[in-house]
């Protein structure tokens, strides 16, 4: 097979286009520059460098003239030097080489990558103060350590980096080098090679590949809850690349697996094992390795998961995961507290769950007095041992799919340190059934003990409902004709032709929240909330009842979502609901009561996914001077930093809507 073999074509999408809008905001000089592929993976380089590992910008030179044995001057993509030291050839110790090349199917391994490496290999060999060395394409990822001895100069490929400050020679310690907090991108991009390399390089399916990926972060996450001494999810040096270390990682691994599973033993379903072979589970053990989740951002965590579990989902029409910024915005307008229970009864990959333990952590740093931008490491890890706390018995969930749940499961665990209490169950014949979570989700979760509802029920607009053993059970699952009062009454005859899933959900939702006090969060489709047809629905919606908020959503966030499985999304809006008492539904009069409204026009996002950024009134996209906080490794210590420093700011009127909503609640009043 050729080099070129396992090259993908990059689409006319994804394409770099031109104009006055293809610019972006240099993170190391502040300035407005126009935008090339190039460039652009420079910038996500820099970004890896500054907000992951924790360089000083100012040790940072992008494109560094240098000169070799009286040799034409060459410029080095990006170099990094000795902190606070003059930018020249004896005070550089790493050098990065960026190439744009399209995108492969299969990752390379060092041997088949060799011609594209030979650049970085001989620089590093030819300037005598480097000793560490990263090619990459924004693909694949390839790092080196210069061996120097008297006969020879060898760059000797690695599984990590270390941090700045910290030796080279603790590459080969036991324990491997300092594990640092990821910023978003970085760690999706990590958690995407690993799924790339066992889908496309060993032929795994999604979820095959998903279950490796799973063991493997139940690992990495209970080996965070060890002293440090006794940790085993680690990397040293060339491990990955040997027999001998290859061997080694994999007993550690394996001996990390065991003691996870023994400590969720709930976790994992029967058959999700890890199958590979030790060169294989070296492969991916050194993705995870570099990092310490237990110092990175929820937020980050689960944007990052959502990246490799998204695959996981059927691709039937109204089974896909929710846009991270829908959930977002659906979590703070219902604002849960450390003390509530919050449920989605249609977990699918748990993005309502992960969220809404978001935002418990951002609760719990605000208590401490800081905010996750401005925390320190301890403090992070502090809020996160405590929202752990809370999803151990706060955040609930279920689905009818076995392995979804499983999903549901790990994303609050790799997002939280917890797996929360998500069952297999069906949740429209609960609390019957005989799926295997049945009896503990019985205890864990009786109907009228949640303190909210959030959930994106499957929309189906051709399978219908009609097992009569689950329509009996609702008053929406009847048929329903116009009474003399101009409402509706139940005729008592179960709807023949079938009832949406949606619907059910909706009166499902409801009987699971407290009365008088239960929220419930809903996505539905435009059409239940608009067609004729459909009136008697929304009749009983206000009957059972007050509805506290109507959001109409664009289209884009959706379409973007659903694109991979080639389905065309259903226009949504979301709606807040508060379940109305016992004596509310005696009294058939209710007063009428202000209803928060609002029309989203832009989510962030355009239809193929290019983000959106903030335009003044005459199209032109402005510049904005925030206030930005940095981490810095300084003498072993993490320092953060604040400075000034133009921005974009993305289009996204969703926070904007979650904020008014909390402002109407308290103060009764619509805000305009």
């Amino acid at each position: 097979m050729s080099d070129q073999d396992d090259i993908i074509e990059v689409s006319e999408d994804a394409a770099e286009e031109n104009g006055p809008d293809n610019f972006f905001i240099d993170i190391l000089t502040g300035n407005k520059e126009s935008a090339s592929a190039k460039k652009l993976l420079v910038q996500k380089v820099l970004r890896q460098l500054i907000e992951s590992y924790g360089f000083d910008r100012k040790d940072i030179e992008v494109d560094y003239k240098h000169r070799i044995r009286g040799g034409r001057p060459a410029k080095i993509d990006i170099a990094i030097f000795r902190p606070d030291s003059v930018h020249n050839n004896d005070n550089l110790q790493r050098i990065i080489v960026c190439k744009n090349q399209k995108k492969r199917d299969k990752l390379r391994s060092i041997a088949e990558a060799d011609a594209d490496l030979r650049e970085l290999k001989e620089l590093l060999e030819l300037i005598p103060g480097a000793t560490l060395g990263m090619w990459t394409n924004g693909q694949e990822e390839f790092l080196f350590e210069v061996e120097r001895t008297r006969f020879e100069v060898r760059a000797k490929p690695l599984g990590v980096w270390p941090v700045p400050g910290e030796r080279t020679t603790n590459l080969d310690r036991t324990g491997g080098v300092i594990q640092v907090s990821a910023e978003a991108e970085d760690l999706e991009d990590a958690l995407m090679r690993c799924r790339q390399y066992l889908n496309r390089n060993l032929g795994l399916d999604h979820k095959d590949s998903f279950k490796q990926l799973a063991v493997l972060m139940l690992a990495k996450i209970h080996d965070e809850t060890l002293p440090t001494g006794k940790r085993k999810f680690w990397i040293k040096g060339d491990e990955p690349f040997t027999e001998v270390g290859q061997q080694a990682i994999t007993q550690r691994i394996n001996e990390s697996i065991a003691a996870a599973k023994a400590w969720q033993p709930n976790l994992l379903s029967r058959g999700w094992d890890l199958t590979l072979e030790p060169h294989e589970t070296a492969r991916v053990v050194m993705e995870l390795a570099r990092y310490n989740l237990s110092e990175t951002q929820p937020r980050y965590r689960t944007g990052a998961f959502r990246a490799v579990a998204r695959s996981v989902m059927d691709g039937r029409e109204g089974r896909y995961p929710t846009p991270l910024n829908v959930a977002e915005m659906a979590v703070e307008m219902l604002d849960p507290q450390p003390g509530e229970r919050i449920m989605d009864c249609s977990s699918g990959t748990g993005t309502f769950l992960a969220m809404a333990a978001a935002h418990i952590f951002k609760k719990k740093l605000a208590a401490m007095g800081t905010t996750p931008e401005e925390a320190t490491n301890e403090q992070i890890r502090q809020a996160q041992n405590e929202t752990a706390a809370w999803a151990a018995s706060n955040a609930l969930g279920c689905d009818i799919d076995p392995f979804l749940a499983v999903a549901s499961r790990m994303n609050l665990l790799f997002t939280t340190g917890n797996p929360g209490c998500v069952f297999r169950i069906d949740a429209r014949t609960f609390p019957d059934g005989d799926l295997d979570g049945i009896e503990a989700a019985r205890t864990a979760m009786p109907l009228g003990s949640m303190d909210m509802v959030l959930l994106n029920p499957w929309f189906s607009t051709q399978d219908t409902v009609s097992d009569t053993s689950i329509l009996e059970r609702y008053d929406l699952g009847n048929n329903w004709e116009r009474d003399e009062e101009g409402g509706f009454r139940n005729t008592g005859n179960l709807s023949a032709g079938g009832v949406p899933p949606e619907v059910l959900f909706i009166e499902r939702a409801l009987q699971w929240v407290k009365p008088g006090t239960g929220r419930v969060g809903i996505l539905l489709p435009d059409g239940l909330l608009g067609n004729p047809a459909q009136e008697d629905v929304r009749w009983w919606i206000l009957r059972h009842c007050e509805v506290l908020a109507s959001v109409d959503l664009p289209e884009e966030p959706f379409k973007v979502t659903v694109s991979e499985y080639k389905l065309k999304p259903a226009l949504q809006s979301f709606l807040v609901l508060r379940r109305r008492s016992q004596v509310e539904l005696i009294n058939v009069e209710h007063p009428e009561c202000k209803v928060f409204m609002a029309v989203v026009d832009r989510a962030g996002v355009d239809s193929r996914g290019k983000l959106l950024f903030k335009r003044a009134p005459d199209g032109e996209e402005l510049i904005f001077e925030d206030e930005i906080v940095e981490r810095v490794r300084q003498g072993g210590e993490v320092k953060v930093r604040r400075t000034l420093r133009p921005s974009r700011r993305i289009d996204d009127e969703l926070p904007i809507v979650a904020e008014k909503f909390r402002e109407y609640l308290r103060t009764g009043e619509v805000p305009v």
